[in-house]
């Protein structure tokens, strides 16, 4: 299968991944992601592979950071009211 540069773009944009290149090495990442959450490659197919998994997994990571974010603030409330 060949692929595009633009076709993994429009495909990764839509699943929440930003891709760049600069020169021969890709860049995929979340928008807004910071740089430790980069992932560099100089393949098209691998770079388009990882950033589906790496939308994939944003799921699991948003909802794990609601549920500690909601169990904190639980356990402030109840200090609150036993303080």
């Amino acid at each position: 299968m060949n692929m595009t540069y633009k076709a993994v773009q429009e495909v990764l944009r839509k699943a929440g991944i930003v891709i760049s290149k600069k020169g021969e090495v890709h860049r995929i990442n979340f928008f807004s992601g910071l740089e430790n959450t980069a992932y560099y490659t100089t393949s098209l197919q691998e770079a388009r592979d990882r950033g589906l998994a790496m939308a994939r997994g944003a799921g699991r990571l948003q909802a794990s950071a609601f549920t500690k974010s909601a169990e904190t603030e639980r356990r402030i409330s109840t200090r609150a009211r036993f303080g």
